[in-house]
This record gives C-alpha cells, structure tokens and sequence, in this order.
C-alpha cells in the first residue's frame, strides 16, 4: 500500500511538471504580443515576475490568509538565490545571448539546461545517471535543437561571449530545478514563488531600470497581455512546478519533461503565429515527446 501511494505521488508530481511545462509553452505568444505593443525585451523580462509577484498577493491570502507569507531566514535566502540567480541573472544573460548570437542559437543554447541539472543531481542529490537517462537526453537536446532551428543552421550564429552568455543561462534555468527541489522540502510552491519573485524583480529593476517609457505603453490590451503573462506562464507555471518538486521527484527527470514547453511553444507558433512548418521541426516535436515518454515509461529504480 505503502508503494502504491508513492508511485500515485511520484506519477501526480511529473504530471504537474508536465502541466507548468506546457504552460511554459504559452510565453512566446505573450512576448510577441507586448513586443508588437512596444515593450522591449528588458521591460518584458521584469512584467513578468513583477506581474506574478502582485498577481500572489490576493491568490495566497484569499488560500490561506498570511499564513502562506510567512518564511524563516533559511527560506528567504533560498528565495533570494533563485530570485537573484535563476530569475535575475537568467534574465541578463539570456538578453545578452540574444543580441549576440540571435534568437535560435541562445534558444538552442538555453537546452543545454538539462545536461546541467542531470550532472548537478548526481553531485548533489545522489541520482544515477546511467545509458537510459543518457540517451534521453541527448534525444532531448536534439529535439529541443531541431524544433528550435527547423533544421536550418543558417540562423545559427556563435560569438564567443554569445554562446558563454546562452551556456550560463541555460545553467542558472538549471538551477532553478536544483534550488527549487531543496527549497519545496520545508516551504508552500506559493511561499517560494512570491519571494523568489520578489527579489527577482527587485533585482532586475535596479540593474536594468526597464520602466523607462512605459507610462506611454500603457492600455488596456497591454495590461491584459502582462495580467496573463504573469498569470499563465508565471503564476501558474511556477506553482506546478514547484508542487511536482515537493513530490520527491529525480530532478534529471523533471528537467525532460518540462521541456514539452518546446513543444507546445511551436504548436502555438504554428497555429496562432502563423510560423512556418518543415519536416525538420515536426522531426524535432517528435524527438522531445519521445524523450519524455522514454523517461516516464521506466520505473524510477530500473534507469541506471
């Protein structure tokens, strides 16, 4: 009985992976539309945690009054490293990775997160890395890279501050993982999001100010775009995430699965952008579903 509970838990934890994932799928449809409303990049980086950040204030008092604010001095450094480190500095690399060697070579870049998070799990948490868990995540990074690019490496750019940039963004994502798994042992996911939020956001406004001009933005539809963007791919996002980690699930695991977001961010691209199709991309969605499935339909104790 005991098993069973754990294995329902264990199964109820990469769902809401899966879940936060796909809703990850939905941020580039919202930065396309506050771009096509005039923010830039910066000020779009600090909308959505500070959306997400005021957005929990009236969602964690109307769930349990202040009860949920409450964090020790140990919980807040936490928060303030994933604030600082995964949110921050995640921001301002990843920008710098994208004016220096484009969109698609910082994205494909970016999906080196879940190498990172495998190697950081086996120092920190113990976990096996074995030929299974090697195979999904070269099938991962493959997938990741040919949804990415649609299989044309013209776009593709290098500079070697470029690419340091997009490596260290995709291993401060990778930390995310790693903090956030450590940190849900003791602490609510709402508890950890609001604060970590907080001082994201405190960080990215005084080192890159990117309020300037945005009083002229300022309309209806672009309030509702940033209520969204920090409701769906933020709030929302974050509290499964988070609520899958407190399940005591293998991070290595966690970061594959979450990659659907790839998948569910060219769906959107394909449907409601208008992107453009090729063999090469489907190729790719195929490539990160299978990885996904090859992670889940193995027992935890069998990959070694």
């Amino acid at each position: 009985m005991e098993r069973q509970t754990h294995n329902l838990q264990q199964k109820t934890g990469y769902l809401m992976i899966l879940v936060a994932g796909m809703l990850w799928g939905s941020i580039g449809l919202f930065v396309t539309i506050l771009k096509s409303l005039g923010a830039g990049s910066a000020l779009i980086a600090f909308l959505r945690i500070g959306t997400g950040f005021i957005l929990l204030i009236p969602i964690m008092y109307a769930m349990k009054g202040r009860e949920l604010f409450k964090i020790d001095k140990k919980g807040i450094l936490m928060c303030l490293a994933l604030g600082v480190f995964s949110q921050g500095l995640f921001n301002l690399s990843y920008n710098e990775a994208i004016k220096n060697v484009g969109v698609a070579t910082a994205s494909v870049l970016l999906y080196t997160a879940p190498i990172f998070v495998c190697i950081m799990s086996k120092l920190f948490f113990k976990e096996k890395i074995g030929w299974i868990k090697v195979a999904a995540l070269s099938l991962n990074v493959i997938g990741c890279t040919l949804t990415v690019t649609g299989g044309d490496f013209t776009s593709v750019h290098f500079s070697v501050y470029g690419a340091a940039m997009g490596v260290t963004a995709g291993f401060l994502y990778a930390m995310m993982t790693i903090l956030g798994k450590t940190s849900m042992k003791n602490y609510d996911s709402l508890t950890i999001s609001f604060y970590s939020f907080f001082f994201g956001c405190l960080f990215l406004g005084i080192v890159m100010q990117p309020w300037e001009g945005i009083t002229n933005l300022i309309n209806p539809y672009f309030v509702a775009a940033a209520i969204g963007f920090g409701l769906i791919p933020t709030v929302g996002s974050y509290f499964f995430y988070m609520k899958g980690l407190a399940k005591g699930l293998e991070a290595s695991r966690v970061s594959v699965i979450a990659s659907v977001e790839t998948v569910v961010a060219a769906f959107i691209g394909l449907a409601v952008l208008h992107e453009a199709s090729s063999m090469m991309k489907l190729m790719g969605i195929g490539c990160v579903v299978a990885s996904i499935c090859f992670m889940n339909i193995i027992k935890s104790e069998n990959i070694r």
